[in-house]
C-alpha cells in the first residue's frame, strides 16, 4: 500500500511539473532573419527600400553600452534565431512576426495561410511598442508619435507602390 501510494505521489508530481512546462509561453514561431525574407524581396523593392530606413539602421544608432541594455534592445532589435543569433535592427520580422513558418513562396502567396503561419499585419499597436513614451526623453522626437503620418510616407524609404511604379516608367 504504501509503495502504492508513493507511486501515486511521484505521478501527480509529474504531472504537475508536465503542466508547469507546458504552460510555459513558447514562442510559437521562429525567426528566420532579413538575409532569408530578401531572397523575394529584393525584387519587388521592398528590401532595398527598408536598406534606406531608419529600422535597418536601428542598431548601428545604439552605442556599445545601450546595445547591451535591455530596455534599448527590445526595439533596436527583431530578436533571436533557434540558433540565439541577435538579428540586430529593426527587420522585417520585427513588424511582421517571425517569418520561418511562412517563408515559402507557398504560404506567401495565400495570405491567409500565411497568417495562420504567423505573419502578421502591423497596425498601430505593433507600431507602438517601440515608439512610446518609453522611449528615452533625450531620444524621443519632438513631436508624439503619429501613426497616420508615418503610414503616409510609407513604411520604407518610401510607399512600395511608388517604387514599382517608378521602375515601370523608367523603362
Amino acid at each position: 500500500m504504501k509503495n502504492l501510494a508513493i507511486l501515486m505521489m511521484a505521478v501527480s508530481l509529474l504531472f504537475v511539473f508536465t503542466m508547469v512546462w507546458a504552460s510555459e509561453e513558447k514562442p510559437k514561431h521562429d525567426f528566420a532573419g532579413v538575409d532569408k525574407c530578401k531572397i523575394c524581396h529584393k525584387k519587388d523593392g521592398v528590401y532595398p527600400s527598408w536598406l534606406e530606413t531608419k529600422h535597418a539602421k536601428a542598431w548601428e544608432s545604439l552605442d556599445e553600452k545601450a546595445q547591451k541594455n535591455e530596455k534599448c534592445i527590445g526595439c533596436h532589435s527583431t530578436g533571436t534565431t533557434t540558433e540565439g543569433e541577435l538579428l540586430t535592427g529593426v527587420q522585417c520580422e520585427a513588424c511582421h512576426g517571425a517569418g520561418n513558418d511562412y517563408k515559402k513562396m507557398s504560404i506567401m502567396k495565400d495570405r491567409e495561410q500565411a497568417i495562420a503561419n504567423g505573419l502578421l499585419i502591423p497596425d498601430e499597436n505593433t507600431c507602438k511598442k517601440c515608439h512610446n513614451e518609453n522611449v528615452p526623453e533625450e531620444f524621443r522626437p519632438k513631436e508624439a508619435y503619429n501613426f497616420a503620418e508615418m503610414m503616409k510616407t510609407g513604411i520604407h524609404a518610401k510607399p512600395v507602390k511608388e517604387e514599382k511604379k517608378e521602375a515601370t516608367e523608367g523603362k
